[in-house]
């Protein structure tokens, strides 16, 4: 299956081909990542299992700061991943014991990049606003939008090279550009999305 969203970054990527297999009645452990329906839910999602009890399993996004609200049953579970293919590399995704480790590296180095960039976002974005850097780099940093059409709607891609660093999803509102690449984009001269929200 093809895994879409964030919130499995950075172990998942949108787009990653996944290698699932079926659990065969053998047990699933916390650090495992699994695909599930959840209960009254039609859409698979691909989260790590962060407990497993009598109660059923509990699981959350490496990228989400709250536990999913669901409790699962073995039922619900379509498989565990074990490979993600993303261009011409496969990984091989750890669960268990190692899954957990993973996952607490990834929470760790989220928490500290939020606190991070909570203290020197105001002066990233007056420097992006300024286009200081982006005057002195306009000739070094070339970029292009792609469109794609989805069921949902256009989604953009802002490319600076191979490497995207910028998205406007269906629906939403604006650009999304990674860090540190709002310094070298002026963001006015973007398209702007024919799907974009409303509000």
């Amino acid at each position: 299956m093809n895994f879409t969203g964030p919130s499995m970054r950075p172990i998942l990527k949108h787009g990653d081909l996944l290698q699932v297999i079926p659990y065969h009645g053998q047990k699933i452990h916390p650090g495992d990542v699994i695909v599930f329906l959840p209960p009254e839910g039609e859409q698979r999602i691909v989260h790590r299992v962060i407990s497993t009890s009598s109660e059923g399993i509990r699981t959350r996004g490496d990228y989400c700061t709250r536990i999913d609200p669901w409790i699962l049953d073995s039922g619900h579970v379509i498989g565990r991943v074990i490979y993600a293919i993303r261009g011409k590399k496969q990984r091989r995704i750890h669960g268990g014991f190692l899954g957990c480790l993973s996952a607490m590296a990834i929470r760790a180095f989220h928490l500290t990049d939020c606190i991070i960039s909570s203290l020197f976002r105001p002066v990233y974005y007056w420097m992006a606003r300024r286009g200081s850097i982006r005057r002195w780099t306009t000739s070094l940093f070339q970029t292009r939008v792609l469109y794609f059409k989805r069921t949902d709607g256009t989604e953009l891609q802002l490319l600076m090279g191979k490497s995207v660093v910028g998205r406007w999803l269906p629906g939403k509102a604006g650009w999304h550009i990674r860090r540190p690449f709002r310094l070298f984009v002026n963001e006015g001269s973007l398209p702007e999305n024919p799907s974009k929200s409303s509000e």
